[in-house]
């Protein structure tokens, strides 16, 4: 019976075995079929517009008149010996080949060689060829970084959407937040910020030491994983120098910090990963002096206790810890959310019943003039806790029926906030003091809340913006910093040099002003926005939905002026063109709907639609003279058209001869250089030329802005690298005539400011 067993189990083996080598089999031919479908979808797109040229010029290949056409420095002899190869380009492209071919692998690469050779200017992404077009053919071999640099003058946004507890007021009188991976430092009398751009990645969370001028942030991981891995940065916020880096065992994210109270020598840590450890560290040397399991679950706050030097605090989701340090371990004791019989309890209806249940998250914490430890979770709970001991003082149950989000202590008085927006203060007995200030629900949710004084107040929100408010005899408040909640994707020049428009996921379309650092206004459509340009010479901007959809915006009446419902997806890009007549939208239908516009910029007729391309719209431009378009599209093409017919342009004379008003298409000769060997098509989301000036900004997935000279025909093409952004940048414009750069982020919803610097 025994033997029969194990015959069975062998058997089964094998069969697993056999399965699994079926299963690797049918997963390489699955990945085979998807390469060959991709290659037989671009032959197909190749044979459609060889069709279209044939049946529109049926002689033009054999015609000695249109040979003329082109002039006969574009070719070499043999292009001039097979004059039916009209795509062909300049042969300077072969040489641009040629020369960089060392920066290609043979497989897995960017830029695998064509299989032949040609003056046709091809390169090949991800396996797809791409044809460049070239107005010379004298391109170099390789292009030096450009002279000039960016500095970060301005960050616009702060990170209240998903972190807590992250503004403070440093002994230098500055507040002291993050976005994306900036440290700000933003001084509201002056209207001035600083910056520590220590981290690579996300910040997510900041403690200041008790001297006022130290500051700790810990991030998450990044995407290079041996320069971001999780760590903490400790650093001064006199001269913006880094004092310590701890990178131990941290595995996914830092989730809390805190500083000793009395005297800072100690810096306790959270890490977010699977197992959630707290660690203890002599920060100053480097040294661990501690580490355990924290909880199981979610850890939002670490607090020591302001006068107990060993005693210190850990909440989260469903609980409470107490923890003490005895010079080796940390021990831990449970809070217990049952009153005692010396708890007083008060209920928000003005009953004593003291049956509590387990809050679902202990959201913030901090500590009155005693000592005492105040909580405040997601029932709206106040809960007052003895400083020895995991038990009850005071209850005021059901405080705020959103929740009480953050709390913040001023001598004798306490101020709280929530979800609602509704600011309450309460005095040394837990007794409102009859001041209080509500925030529209345009400003969302309070996220963290800090006294500058008695009657002033800094109140950062859940929709990323930060405000002043004062609780005083006259009842005001004031926007210091703000900017959207959700992804931003639409950038633009404003109504004036020195301004931009932005719009974003969130439904907001925003005019920004670049010299005094403001949100001038925002509106709410309703609906996610995904792009947004301004009429070149009217107060009138055409704004893009996550639909099929877009409308006319006046951006000094603020309102729709015009609606249309275009096409059956999204509209991806949107433009005017540069003497304002016409108006082109790129849908993510494969498809450019191209209007032309009249009374004012009030009336837009359809003139057509240019249909050729096989994937959605990524990118546009027009030509200086209104009557082209270049688009790129998700599949890597390149395509012309002439505006008045929406037909596909292929003649190359004329492509080449074409003289654009903008370079944001990212596929093209002059922006060659911005792809680096081994990217994905989809790494790099934008582009923009300063003329005037000869640079070429790119932004990538990896939250990097890539400044090159322009054009940047060649593969070997240095580049100057700026971080701040740690999501993907999303889009990028220059303002000011070409002296500032605004950047745009994905996940990090920040709008940075950058100034263009000639060294």
């Amino acid at each position: 019976m025994e033997s029969n067993l194990k015959m069975v189990d062998v058997i089964l083996a094998n069969e697993e075995l056999n399965t699994s080598d079926r299963l690797e089999q049918l997963e390489r031919k699955v990945c085979q079929q998807n390469d060959e479908l991709t290659c037989l979808k671009s032959a197909l797109a190749d044979c459609i517009r060889r069709i279209q040229l044939l049946e529109s010029k049926p002689t033009a290949s054999a015609s000695p008149s249109s040979q003329s056409k082109i002039s006969p420095k574009s070719f070499s002899s043999a292009a001039k010996a097979r004059p039916e190869k009209r795509s062909s380009l300049t042969p300077s492209t072969a040489r641009l080949s040629k020369a960089n071919s060392s920066t290609r692998s043979s497989t897995n690469s960017l830029y695998e060689p064509p299989c032949q050779v040609t003056p046709s200017g091809v390169f090949k992404l991800r396996g797809r060829p791409v044809k460049l077009y070239a107005q010379t053919e004298n391109l170099p071999d390789s292009i030096p970084a450009p002279d000039a640099s960016l500095k970060l003058e301005w960050v616009y946004g702060y990170r209240g959407k998903d972190c807590r507890s992250n503004i403070f007021l440093l002994s230098t009188g500055e507040l002291v937040y993050f976005i994306a991976a900036v440290a700000v430092l933003f001084n509201p009398e002056e209207n001035s910020q600083r910056f520590y751009l220590g981290h690579t990645d996300d910040i997510k969370c900041l403690s200041v030491h008790p001297n006022g001028s130290h500051c700790a942030t810990g991030q998450t991981a990044g995407h290079n994983k041996k320069d971001s891995r999780p760590h903490v940065r400790i650093w001064d916020a006199i001269n913006l120098t880094t004092l310590k880096v701890i990178s131990s065992e941290f595995q996914n994210s830092i989730s809390c910090l805190s500083f000793s109270k009395l005297n800072g020598d100690v810096l306790a840590v959270v890490d977010d990963g699977h197992e959630k450890f707290i660690s203890l560290w002599q920060w100053e040397t480097g040294v661990k002096l501690t580490s355990t399991k924290c909880y199981s679950d979610a850890v939002l706050n670490c607090e020591f206790h302001p006068i107990e030097k060993n005693l210190l605090f850990t909440s989260g989701k469903q609980h409470l810890c107490y923890w003490t340090f005895d010079g080796n371990l940390l021990h831990k004791r449970m809070a217990l959310f049952e009153p005692t019989a010396t708890t007083k309890v008060l209920n928000s209806d003005g009953t004593k019943n003291g049956k509590l249940e387990r809050p679902k998250f202990v959201l913030c914490m901090s500590f009155n003039s005693r000592g005492e430890l105040i909580t405040g979770d997601s029932d709206g709970n106040l809960i007052v806790w003895s400083s020895k001991e995991p038990r009850m003082v005071f209850l005021h149950k059901k405080l705020n029926d959103t929740g009480i989000f953050t709390i913040n202590v001023n001598d004798d008085c306490l101020i709280y906030a929530g979800k609602s927006g509704k600011i309450v203060e309460l005095d040394s007995t837990y007794q409102s003091t009859g001041r209080s200030f509500e925030l529209s629900e345009n400003c969302g949710g309070c996220r963290c809340i800090l006294y500058l004084n008695n009657n002033m107040l800094i109140v950062g929100t859940m929709k990323n913006s930060i405000y002043q408010v004062n609780l005083g005899e006259f009842n005001f408040f004031k926007c210091l910093i703000s900017s959207h909640c959700d992804e931003i994707w639409g950038l633009s020049q404003g109504n004036n040099p020195s301004s931009f428009l932005t719009c974003a996921n969130d439904g907001l379309l925003s005019l920004w002003d670049s010299m005094s650092f403001s949100q001038v206004w925002s509106v709410g459509l309703q609906e996610k926005l995904h792009c947004v340009d301004s009429h070149p010479s009217l107060d009138l901007a055409a704004v893009g939905f996550c639909k099929p959809k877009w409308i006319v915006f006046d951006l000094i009446e603020k309102k729709p002026v015009f609606v249309q419902s275009e096409g059956s997806e999204q509209i991806e890009v949107i433009k005017y063109s540069p003497n304002g007549c016409y108006l082109a939208a790129g849908s993510r239908d494969n498809s450019i709907y191209v209007y032309r516009v009249s009374d004012d910029g009030l009336k837009y007729s359809r003139v057509g639609k240019c249909s050729a391309h096989s994937s959605f719209l990524t990118h546009l431009d027009w030509s200086n003279s209104s009557e082209f378009i270049m688009s790129n599209s998700g599949d890597y093409e390149i395509l012309f058209w002439r505006a008045d017919t929406c037909r596909q342009v292929l003649d190359v004379s004329v492509i080449r001869d074409i003289t654009w008003a903008s370079r944001t298409c990212v596929l093209s000769m002059e922006t060659l250089g911005i792809w680096d060997n081994g990217m994905d098509g989809t790494d790099i989301n934008g582009c923009c030329e300063a003329k005037n000036s000869d640079l070429l900004v790119s932004v990538d997935d990896f939250g990097k802005v890539n400044l090159f000279k322009y054009p940047c025909a060649s593969l070997k093409a240095d580049r100057k690298v700026f971080a701040g952004h740690s999501s993907h940048v999303t889009n990028c414009r220059f303002i000011s005539n070409e002296t500032r750069l605004i950047t745009t982020g994905g996940n990090d919803m920040g709008v940075f400011q950058w100034e263009i610097l000639n060294d």
